[in-house]
């Protein structure tokens, strides 16, 4: 569930945004606010996310690296936990809210944080998301009254955060009311792996033969992992010419005119158009997702390696493509209206959500 009224959204003057930079980046074994995403920091892409929605910014860690004039940071009161760093986001902000992120964010979202600041009340002290994962008491909304009772926990030595909240009235934001996305969203890089994982989404091709219906099961595939909180790429391959801009069009002319490449862009979203004499590599094609989807559904490329799921109909009377003549040692599930008994899973053509249950557990988990 998104709600309506944060789509025209500007910066609140009643929040300060926090960017938690504090920590000491040992698992990841460099800093990680540091660390560079499209050629942007993970402590820039968390501060820009925050601008979009706070007025007011600061750094809670000591990090004069960081620090500009409209962006100071403050040393730990009590450092070396992420209780201390809400201490010290709640000292030094002067407004009645606080909105804190983690330095350590690869895809900070906005969208989020307005869900975040659009729940708070009078009788609640923070906004929390809850997930499958767990709390994210990190990525929250805190009011700066609570100051005394996280000092009180700090001076006896207690250092959970989850300690903190079961002592405050605290709105829990489930699944169901955060934004698409909100898997990704809610993503820290800790470990190189964290990082290898993000640049390398995994892909997973949907084949089949002409009119079984590979493309209604790869739209239902899409709405199913999106609902699930997935950020999901999608690529068709066509065999044959298309035409994705039309005469008249400003991009049109700028091609008509000789441009090998046109674009057009807006606060939302970019489209490239980009004529060539050959057929791009799939590795060419698949580049432009990296880093910015979970995982990659295609259409297609029945003769790549990319792990293949392969559509069926019974009444078409035609044999699978990737099992009889040909056996594709890249084909790891079917779906198919009539019971097919194979040396890989076959699911039911008309359920997506099992289909959506075997790729999560396969390739996400």
């Amino acid at each position: 569930m998104q709600i309506s009224h944060i789509d025209n959204f500007l910066p609140l003057s009643n929040v300060t945004g926090v960017v938690f930079a504090g920590g000491r980046s040992t698992r990841m074994g460099s800093d990680k606010a540091a660390l560079l995403i499209d050629g942007q920091s993970l402590f820039s892409r968390v501060a820009r996310a925050l601008g979009q929605v706070c007025a007011r910014r600061q750094i809670a860690g000591e990090r004069p690296d960081l620090a500009t004039k409209e962006l100071p940071a403050f040393a730990d009161t009590y450092p070396g936990s992420a209780l201390g760093g809400l201490h010290n986001a709640l000292e030094h902000a002067s407004t009645e809210w606080v909105l804190v992120l983690p330095c350590d964010l690869p895809c900070p979202s906005p969208q989020l944080l307005k869900t975040l600041l659009a729940h708070r009340r009078q009788d609640v002290q923070a906004v929390i998301p809850r997930t499958c994962y767990g709390d994210e008491p990190l990525i929250a909304c805190y009011r700066r009254d609570i100051l005394p009772l996280v000092e009180a926990q700090l001076l006896q030595q207690n250092l959970r955060i989850k300690d903190l909240l079961k002592h405050l009235q605290v709105c829990y934001l489930e699944e169901a009311k955060l934004p698409a996305g909100w898997r990704r969203a809610l993503t820290n890089l800790n470990r190189p792996q964290d990082l290898a994982r993000l640049l390398s989404p995994p892909v997973v091709t949907l084949v089949a033969r002409s009119g079984t219906g590979k493309t209604t099961l790869l739209v239902k595939l899409i709405a199913e992992m999106t609902a699930r909180g997935w950020t999901v790429g999608a690529l068709k391959h066509d065999a044959h010419k298309f035409e994705i801009d039309h005469e008249g069009k400003d991009t049109w002319k700028m091609a008509a005119a000789g441009a090998a490449m046109t674009a057009i862009s807006s606060p939302t979203k970019t489209a490239i158009i980009q004529r060539h004499e050959l057929e791009p590599q799939l590795e060419q094609l698949l580049a432009p997702f990296t880093g910015k989807v979970d995982i990659l559904l295609t259409e297609g490329f029945k003769k790549s390696s990319l792990p293949k799921i392969e559509a069926h109909r019974q009444e078409l009377h035609q044999p699978l493509l990737c099992r009889g003549e040909i056996d594709d040692p890249s084909l790891i599930a079917v779906a198919s209206n009539t019971v097919l008994h194979l040396d890989v899973p076959c699911f039911d053509l008309n359920d997506a959500k099992l289909l959506a249950d075997f790729i999560e557990e396969r390739f996400l988990k």
